[in-house]
């Protein structure tokens, strides 16, 4: 009985040392022990409806053609989200000399090297666009050399009411302890009886297309301006327009030759565009008069494959559909490029 108190008390500490420590957290994950729960998709991981379970794939990297070696070389960055993050795409999947990528949240510290061709790509997702063009883009500032500034790391005070916070150890709990196999089978069972006799969902999805697709809700079921059916104003969209020409003028400014837009759409928008009265955000700002950039369109590609353009569980795009993306990109790419030789 002795040493079973004290078992208790060593697994009941490791417990609480998961959730109170981000560090342990963190290489608990590296040591490859947890799983983060993302690997069946972001929208399983919220819903875990069984229906909706499919693993993640890892897109295979492309080659596209080699260089005129007569040419400048180009140099890309893009200032991008989720989707160019580096574990969906990187700088072998452009035909591109050099490449920086930056989140929308950090900060590119700037110095262009003028003998090359310069572009910039701003990648958005439609459900934040209207968000990163309240204002002109604010995220690069000119310095002696180029690197990427992440958040600043918070105080030790901050960090500690990090710790104790119940959110975020109730997360890094969840990963831990509930994100195994076998209690994710706990979860999808509890998650089916919801849906089977109330036809409830978690509240942070959307079940659309007659229950054949998931979407996440920020989509669908917000008054704000990320929901593709939140009605977009003429007013606002001229508002965005002029704050874009204004980034582009920036960037341009700094020392970029080019710059190029690309809105990658919403989930519901191509599986599911009648849910609601559909804003069109995307073809607007394409055809909108004072569009004065070069601009990335696959929301035509994705609507004619539907369902296989976005990936069961996840709000994120198939590799078929990423495939289109970077054939589109890297044309523009080329093709920009051109008018600098």
């Amino acid at each position: 009985m002795k040493y079973l108190k004290y078992i208790c008390l060593i697994l009941f500490s490791l417990v609480w040392l998961v959730g109170l420590s981000p560090f342990l957290y963190a290489k608990l994950g590296e040591w490859k022990w947890i799983k983060d729960g993302y690997q069946f998709g972001d929208l399983y991981r919220l819903s875990n409806l069984p229906q909706f379970k499919d693993p993640v794939k890892i897109c295979p990297k492309q080659v596209y053609v080699e260089k005129n070696p007569n040419s400048k070389k180009v140099h890309l960055y893009i200032i991008g989200d989720s989707f160019t993050e580096k574990e969906r795409v990187g700088k072998e999947d452009f035909a591109v000399d050099e490449y920086q990528y930056v989140h929308w949240d950090n900060i590119l510290h700037l110095k262009p090297d003028t003998s090359k061709i310069n572009i910039l790509l701003l990648e958005c997702v439609e459900r934040h666009f209207r968000e990163k063009m309240v204002s002109p883009i604010h995220n690069i500032v000119p310095d002696s050399v180029t690197f990427v500034l992440k958040e600043s790391d918070p105080s030790f005070m901050k960090k500690l009411d990090h710790a104790f916070a119940a959110d975020p150890a109730e997360a890094r709990l969840d990963v831990a302890f509930f994100q195994n196999s076998w209690m994710l089978k706990i979860k999808e069972m509890k998650a089916a009886f919801t849906y089977n006799f109330f036809h409830r969902a978690d509240k942070k999805v959307t079940l659309v297309n007659n229950d054949k697709s998931i979407v996440y809700y920020m989509d669908t079921d917000t008054p704000k301006s990320t929901s593709s059916f939140t009605e977009l104003a003429d007013t606002e969209l001229d508002t965005m327009m002029r704050n874009l020409a204004e980034s582009n003028l920036l960037a341009k400014k700094l020392g970029f030759d080019h710059v190029v837009l690309s809105i990658i759409p919403n989930k519901v928008s191509v599986v599911n565009p009648d849910y609601g009265k559909y804003n069109n955000l995307i073809s607007r700002v394409y055809a909108h008069p004072k569009l004065d950039m070069p601009y990335i369109d696959v929301l035509p590609d994705f609507k004619k494959m539907k369902e296989k353009a976005y990936l069961k569980g996840d709000s994120h795009w198939t590799c078929q559909a990423q495939d289109i993306w970077l054939s589109k990109t890297n044309d523009m790419i080329k093709k920009v490029a051109r008018e600098d030789r």
